[in-house]
């Protein structure tokens, strides 16, 4: 994966020259910017890193695809492309295999990509990785069951903890409910066993 640098007088003259250069549009590539100060009059100087998001995709399907052939997994990959993030949606016919329980190989197998594109590239990919909208699913079974167990506090009047979830998703819980009337949630426990407790207040 090649990593292109530029240099010039102003930030806007390293951009424009990168994309002549390299013959894309600025939402084909991603790019860090450093403004230094050169000399004793501390004249600025800007200099543009980038990488290409092909460069990115094709590197990152060739890692999944060593790991996931290691796991014995035969894998097909869609990528989609947003201008803040590139996705990358896993399908196989071991699709449970690939998510792990509580999603755990999943995010496992997005930390090692990530950690290995900030190894190659020095810079942060916002790239997510996915099995067949597994994260969606998710998302919204949790906001979901959220509602319904805050709506159970109410009627009961007892307060609900919920499984053990990770710093994501008890986010997600915080938010669905801040403002549903009556309810007020707080994560209890130590990580990993870290949960969100939904209570009534009056």
């Amino acid at each position: 994966m090649k990593i292109y640098t530029f240099e010039g007088k102003t930030e806007e003259q390293v951009i424009f020259d990168a994309l002549k250069e390299l013959n894309v549009k600025e939402d084909e590539m991603i790019k860090e910017i450093k403004e230094e100060e050169k000399g004793l009059l501390k004249k600025k100087k800007y200099n543009l890193n980038v990488v290409l998001k092909s460069d990115i995709i094709n590197y990152s399907k060739e890692l999944i695809k060593e790991i996931t052939h290691l796991m014995g997994i035969e894998v097909n990959m869609e990528t989609i492309r947003k201008t803040d993030q590139i996705n990358i949606i896993l399908h196989s016919e071991n699709n449970n295999l690939l998510i792990g329980k509580n999603g755990k190989t999943l995010k496992a197998l997005q930390y090692i990509l990530k950690q290995s594109l900030l190894n190659k590239t020095n810079m942060t990919i916002n790239i997510n990785v996915d099995v067949e909208n597994y994260k969606e699913n998710r998302k919204k079974h949790i906001e979901r069951l959220a509602k319904k167990l805050a709506k159970e506090v109410l009627k009961t009047n007892e307060e609900i903890k919920m499984t053990s979830m990770n710093s994501y998703e008890r986010r997600l819980v915080h938010e669905v409910l801040k403002n549903f009337k009556n309810i007020k949630t707080e994560s209890e426990g130590e990580e990993p066993n870290r949960s969100v407790v939904i209570k009534k207040i009056d």
